[in-house]
């Protein structure tokens, strides 16, 4: 953790196995400290990160479970369409109401000015309408979609379910790097 070099293995007295910095090692024992921390240790901490993560895993795949079948999924969907409904009846009567702007100026009943403000004004609600409409629409379609179930990381985590020993297959999918501190923590990416 402190130098960011990797740990060797070393094995000491008796066959023990241990792992120490390759730096204070190799290097100089002033350029980093010992960090030694014992095979058994070192592999259960990770077991257990990793059956942590892996049970992480199941309970987020329920949740999602439980949100793509939920029935405010269902309400809020029915809310969308009404409002998608609506905004598309008021795009509709404004569309109505420019097209006869024209009408009405060449009657004489408004003036050149008028229906200059009120097509713009009328053009003006319609880019408003059309962007809430295109906005209500990307809504009803992510909530169709529901919550991705199928997450690279969850995918993998998932995999090795009910895992009670470590082997480098595991390892080299699921973990990234774990740091060893020199009073004897771990973290586990």
């Amino acid at each position: 953790a402190d130098c960011g070099r990797a740990i060797t293995r070393c094995v000491g007295k008796n066959n023990n196995v241990y792992y120490s910095c390759s730096t204070y090692k190799n290097r100089s024992r002033t350029a980093c400290t010992m960090h030694s921390i014992k095979h058994e240790r070192l592999e259960a901490a990770v077991l257990f990160a990793v059956q942590h993560q892996v049970h992480l895993a199941v309970s987020y795949s329920e949740i999602v479970t439980q949100i793509n079948s939920a029935p405010i999924k269902k309400s809020q969907s029915y809310r969308l369409d009404d409002l998608i409904a609506a905004k598309e009846r008021e795009l509709t009567k404004i569309t109505r109401y420019k097209q006869s702007l024209y009408q009405d100026w060449k009657d004489g009943e408004i003036t050149q000015q008028e229906y200059r403000d009120m097509k713009a004004d009328y053009e003006r609600q319609t880019s408003d309408i059309s962007a809430v409409l295109t906005r209500l629409n990307a809504e009803r379609a992510e909530l169709a979609n529901g919550v991705d179930n199928e997450h690279p990381a969850l995918v993998a985590f998932m995999k090795y379910q009910n895992i009670e020993a470590l082997n480098r297959e595991i390892l080299v999918e699921l973990v990234d790097y774990i740091k060893v501190y020199e009073n004897g923590n771990i973290s586990v990416k």
